[in-house]
């Protein structure tokens, strides 16, 4: 039995939405990265679908890879067969950065350093690892922190140098009174 459906027409008849509002897609990406199988799975089905007529491009934007992936996963069908897949893992460590990491450093993140005990204004990367060792007991170097910082959607923040002579009044008025300089 082969069923063809055009994405397109069934786009244009189908009558009111899904509900997705329960559909949480990192949670998904992150199951099915879990298991090699898995993604395996996602991996033939694009070629299915590419099979089937659907463009490269609409494949791509669903599943948010490159149209470099989707030909060296059809080069890999082609010299060996779905097994290919199995046989080729991700290169790489898996990331230490789990669900439950994630959620503590959002929610201790989301304070003032100084409201959990540390006598710093800004969180940096030593001073999450520093949390996540008395907190979690987990050693991680400051790279690392920083790069998990950036996972979960929090930028480094900096503070701006203060010089105590300053007077705030007279900084105002000049940013009122200095012209702006124009770019060429």
């Amino acid at each position: 039995m082969n069923i063809h459906i055009n994405i397109e027409t069934m786009a244009k008849t189908v009558g009111r939405k899904a509900k997705t509002e329960l559909i949480n897609i990192s949670e998904l990406k992150e199951w099915i990265q879990k298991d090699i199988n898995r993604l395996s799975g996602v991996k033939c089905q694009a070629l299915i679908s590419l099979k089937n007529n659907v463009s490269v491009n609409d494949i791509c934007k669903v599943l948010g890879v490159t149209r470099e992936s989707i030909r060296l996963w059809r080069k890999t069908i082609e010299t060996e067969g779905p097994e290919g897949f199995i046989k080729h893992p991700k290169p790489g460590r898996n990331s230490g950065l789990t669900k439950e990491i994630e959620i503590s450093l959002k929610k201790a993140l989301s304070l003032n350093p100084e409201n959990c005990g540390y006598r710093q204004a800004i969180w940096d990367g030593k001073l999450v690892c520093k949390f996540l060792l008395e907190n979690k007991g987990i050693t991680i170097s400051v790279r690392t922190a920083q790069y998990w910082l950036k996972e979960i959607g929090l930028t480094r923040q900096r503070p701006r140098k203060k010089y105590k002579q300053t007077d705030e009044a007279e900084i105002e008025a000049f940013k009122k009174t200095s012209r702006k300089r124009k770019h060429n």
